[in-house]
């Protein structure tokens, strides 16, 4: 069978990849939705809540050390190959979850899934902004984000179902285990895919990056086009190594045209602003913000943080359209403000505390959701991917991402607490 070619291969990344990015966001979700459960508080001993807390949030710790994996070994194995040890490193750690019989068996559990999903978290951005064209950059990484946020409304709704359909142990490790299945498709899948063409040329398979460059444009290899991109991919490296070997005297000082440090400091602070748009204690508290604050039901607001969870994602479906249209800044400076008007009147409407008041806050609940999914929910992953030199690339791939889970393990350690 002849190898996929231009749009065709484009898409069978993306795809291969948006499995890996579903198991992403579904992992995010499947356990938050699980903890109350009594056959799961009592296979890892009924721990304080407290503890049950720090189990679920020990998951990101996990995702940090897999972003430090990515930075120093990364360039050597490449995109796919990362992915793919990504991708086993998950389906080990979900096998562990799902057999727990104890506390200490989650925690090693949740600590190897974080590791998978951190080197999958740096690598996959690049991976897909390396094999997109210019032009349609933004969509990709608009798709695989959008996808994501799918995984968590999945793990949202599977664990809905089953906490009220199903009974015992199942309740728990069918949801827990079920994302074996995502990690298996991008495992079966990616092989058949080829590695980088700006990867292959940094690293002297030049013959097999211009090969590349030419299916994923469908074209021959002596279009002006590639030749161009070819071109390109020789000045940029020229330009990085005329600069001398990467030191970490080089990351941390560099005054070199490239700029190597401000762009290091943009892709982490790129995701720390994300993360303080208080996006993560929306996501956490919000079935106790409308309980609690709103005024609904126990059940009433589990049934409602659902639909919370669709309006996200169907926020993160228009940004593959418009996501290269409009730039990146434009879109983090008018999302900025739609957030904060959002938080500004929410704010209002539970501090008022009237049934009017309340109606205002959780509409600006659904306001909000929709307005980060438009805006900041893609573009750190898309900017850090973009503005980082070839060389270090697999640094800021796993700089922004490790930002994102440092904040996030900030946010869930307080979990089981009062939200404010």
């Amino acid at each position: 069978m002849a190898p996929l070619r231009g749009s065709a291969l484009v898409w069978a990344i993306t795809l291969s990849c948006a499995s890996c990015y579903l198991l992403f966001g579904y992992d995010q979700g499947v356990l938050g939705g699980l903890v109350t459960q009594p056959s799961l508080l009592n296979a890892l001993g009924n721990p304080s809540p407290g503890f049950l807390g720090t189990i679920v949030a020990l998951y990101n710790i996990g995702c940090l050390a897999g972003c430090i994996v990515s930075a120093t070994w990364g360039n050597i194995l490449g995109r796919k190959r990362s992915i793919l040890i990504g991708c086993l490193i998950m389906v080990v750690g979900a096998a562990i979850q799902t057999s727990s019989f104890g506390a200490s068996q989650m925690i090693v559990g949740r600590l190897v899934t974080g590791v998978g999903n951190g080197i999958n978290t740096s690598t996959i951005p690049v991976y897909v902004a390396e094999t997109s064209k210019l032009n349609r950059r933004g969509s990709m990484i608009a798709i695989q984000l959008s996808v994501v946020i799918f995984g968590t409304v999945l793990a949202y709704w599977l664990d809905y179902a089953s906490v009220r359909t199903l009974s015992g142990g199942i309740v728990w490790r069918f949801p827990v285990g079920f994302q074996i299945v995502f990690a298996l498709i991008t495992l079966a899948t990616l092989p058949f895919l080829p590695d980088t063409p700006r990867w292959l040329y940094s690293h002297g398979r030049k013959e097999e990056a211009v090969d590349v460059l030419a299916r994923l444009m469908d074209t021959s290899i002596d279009d002006a086009v590639v030749q161009d991109i070819k071109t390109q991919m020789e000045e940029a490296l020229r330009l990085e190594h005329d600069n001398g070997p990467i030191a970490l005297k080089t990351l941390i000082n560099d005054r070199s045209p490239v700029k190597m440090t401000r762009r290091l400091i943009l892709s982490f602070m790129i995701y720390f602003m994300q993360m303080f748009t208080g996006i993560n204690v929306i996501a956490f508290y919000v079935t106790i913000v409308l309980e609690v604050n709103v005024g609904l039901s126990r059940d009433t607001s589990s049934l409602v943080a659902g639909f919370v969870q669709i309006a996200f994602w169907l926020g993160t479906l228009p940004p593959i359209y418009t996501l290269d249209r409009y730039g990146r800044r434009r879109t983090m400076m008018w999302g900025s403000v739609a957030l904060s008007l959002s938080m500004i009147l929410f704010t209002i409407g539970i501090a008022l505390d009237t049934v009017a008041m309340n109606r205002l806050a959780l509409a600006m609940l659904f306001v909000y959701e929709i307005s980060f999914g438009l805006s900041w929910n893609s573009m750190p992953w898309l900017y850090a991917a973009e503005i980082t030199p070839l060389e270090v690339r697999h640094i800021g791939g796993a700089l922004g991402p490790f930002s994102e889970w440092l904040w996030t393990f900030v946010s869930a350690i307080r979990d089981f607490k009062p939200w404010k």
